[in-house]
């Protein structure tokens, strides 16, 4: 059984196994607590008793001494045993998200197409939560109820039998209503998590892509959209919210009629002298108690249901197996060959192929262009070439053994892609750029880099230059600045095998010329393969050959020269782009 089989299989199980100590000594505390909780209306007992009956004053003194103790000590157990159980219950939200996370990050991309980027942060966030408080104070809640009937039950029993039957004789009810609330808002609150789910999703796609919102003025359309969401969202919520609300009154039903019917049971053995007034008293305080833990069994019920809709959410997404397996036992150390054989790719659940017999090689030391017009491959060749998605149909080899064989860390360790979709996270632009590092790169090295794609004098601008922290996905810097901030971090690492998607679109040929050096000296210095995924002929100028794509196939492979013999797809690109120069000029 592996360990996530055994989290689902029985969550609390397997959390107590961590933190037995802080469950089963916040478990005592409680049962000290209630205890203490149950004495104390039997000290009010003795006291009215003893002023009922003139008792001397030292008498009630020390009855009222014992009385505060009861209490002090009631309030000290009640916070060790919250402390105790809170560290249970914390750690075991803490485990349960970055269970979730890990689990996220070795995922592959056909995964996250599916789901969206909203509905996996209610996950991580709202699922969980929800979870701790089923595993956490619902349990305890639930717990708390038990121990407070075995206690308080037979202290009532002791002092009435008969007082106590019928007074509770409506109680038995109350599990079975409990019951039937609980069935509802399990399929409810299920509800009302999806709908949250849908909300999120919609208010981060729109925040996501603001400017595109913008630019098209769909402000009030995307606007509609959240709203009709959030409606959905609280009429669910309402929903959830009506049947919770019956909890109260089906609990406390049972209960508070047990203090009228004493009134009545009760009148005739306080006029004939058989119990006194403080058995009276304590009697009805004892009543007033059993509110709480028929109101805990049934709260601890609600915590359970909400808990088992959120864990078989959490669950569906744990068990979510990777479509790319790290299944490969060798450490890739040294890069001499690169080589597709006869590889066909199509997308999880379409029909038509992406790539369709694809067959090259390239050796260490080599810079290969990859051109084609949109749609034509290149970027899911990349993928391939990352192992982002498996191939069942021919094989891709690196020093003439198959990806598959090598582990996932050192295959993406020997590659670097920088892609022409940008992505910067919110840490500073140092950071940034050496976010491929093992710690943060010198001062000098982040400069130079920053030189080299031009960049340097427009970050020195910034309010803490280097130290400045990046918005959200950059948002604080233009999209020609995020790719060069992109490419700085790709040269950085001065990796065996550079891959460049068309990362040089938003550059301008000065800053393309320099880029174009430093990668050369490389090649020159410790023998760097490049595969540059290109639409501007001026970014190829320097390779070696370049492979054509067209509609998912190798429609010519070689040197310029060769393309423009043999390229249909080659010749239009240099027919267009040379008459967009003449016009330029």
């Amino acid at each position: 059984m592996t360990e996530n089989s055994s989290v689902f299989k029985n969550p609390l199980r397997h959390y107590i196994r961590y933190q037995p100590r802080a469950f089963f000594v916040g478990i005592f505390l409680l049962v000290i607590t209630n205890a203490l909780d149950g004495l104390y209306p039997l000290l009010i007992k003795i006291g009215i008793d003893q002023i009922e009956t003139q008792q001397p004053l030292d008498d009630l003194g020390r009855t009222s001494l014992l009385l505060i103790a009861a209490l002090t000590s009631l309030g000290a157990f009640r916070y060790a045993w919250r402390k105790n159980f809170g560290r249970f219950h914390t750690y075991a939200m803490e485990d349960m998200r970055q269970r979730i996370f890990k689990h996220f990050t070795t995922l592959g991309p056909t995964f996250f197409h599916k789901n969206q980027v909203g509905e996996l942060m209610s996950v991580i966030t709202n699922d969980v939560s929800s979870f701790r408080q089923a595993i956490g104070p619902g349990l305890l809640i639930f717990l708390d109820g038990l121990i407070y009937l075995a206690i308080i039950l037979p202290i009532m029993f002791t002092i009435n039998f008969t007082w106590t039957w019928q007074t509770l004789i409506f109680l038995p009810l109350v599990p079975f209503l409990i019951n039937k609330v609980m069935k509802l808002i399990h399929i409810n609150y299920k509800i009302a998590q999806d709908r949250y789910s849908e909300l999120t999703g919609l208010t981060q796609e729109t925040i996501g892509g603001i400017r595109v919102v913008k630019s098209y003025a769909q402000e009030n359309h995307r606007t509609d959209l959240f709203c009709q969401a959030s409606n959905k969202l609280e009429v669910a919520n309402n929903k959830v919210a009506l049947i919770d609300s019956l909890f109260m009154p089906v609990m406390e039903f049972g209960v508070t009629s047990g203090s009228v019917i004493l009134f009545f049971i009760a009148a005739n053995d306080l006029y004939s002298g058989a119990v006194t007034v403080g058995t009276f008293v304590a009697f009805h305080r004892y009543i007033q108690k059993m509110v709480w833990p028929v109101t805990a069994l049934g709260l601890g019920f609600s915590y359970y249901e909400k808990g088992k809709a959120s864990l078989s959410r959490i669950q569906a997404v744990v068990d979510q197996e990777t479509d790319i397996p790290n299944s490969g036992t060798l450490d890739l150390r040294a890069f001499h060959k690169l080589e597709f054989k006869d590889v066909s790719f199509k997308f999880p659940g379409m029909d038509l192929y992406a790539l369709r017999d694809i067959s090259f090689q390239i050796n260490a030391g080599e810079h290969v262009g990859l051109m084609g017009q949109v749609g034509s491959g290149k970027s899911t060749l990349v993928s391939l070439i990352l192992r982002m998605y498996p191939v069942h149909e021919g094989q891709i080899l690196i020093n003439d053994i198959p990806i598959e064989n090598y582990t996932l860390n050192s295959l993406r360790k020997m590659m670097v892609l920088v892609t022409q979709e940008v992505f910067l996270f919110s840490e500073t632009v140092t950071r940034n750029i050496g976010y491929g590092l093992l710690q943060d790169p010198e001062l000098s090295e982040v400069t130079r880099m920053t030189d080299i794609v031009n960049i340097r004098g427009e970050i020195e601008n910034l309010p803490q230059k280097f130290d400045s922290q990046l918005g959200e996905r950059g948002v604080n810097l233009s999209g020609g600045q995020k790719q060069r901030l992109s490419i700085a971090r790709g040269l950085i690492l001065t990796s065996p095998f550079l891959i460049l998607d068309d990362s040089l679109s938003a550059v301008d040929t000065r800053t393309e010329k320099i880029i174009e050096e430093e990668l050369s000296q490389a090649k020159k210095s410790m023998q760097q393969t490049r595969l540059t995924v290109a639409h501007r002929l001026s970014s190829l100028k320097n390779a070696d050959r370049i492979i054509v794509l067209k509609d998912g196939t190798i429609e010519a492979m070689g040197t310029v020269s060769d393309l423009i013999a043999f390229s249909p797809t080659f010749r239009t690109i240099v027919s267009v782009q040379s008459s967009q120069e003449v016009i330029s000029e």
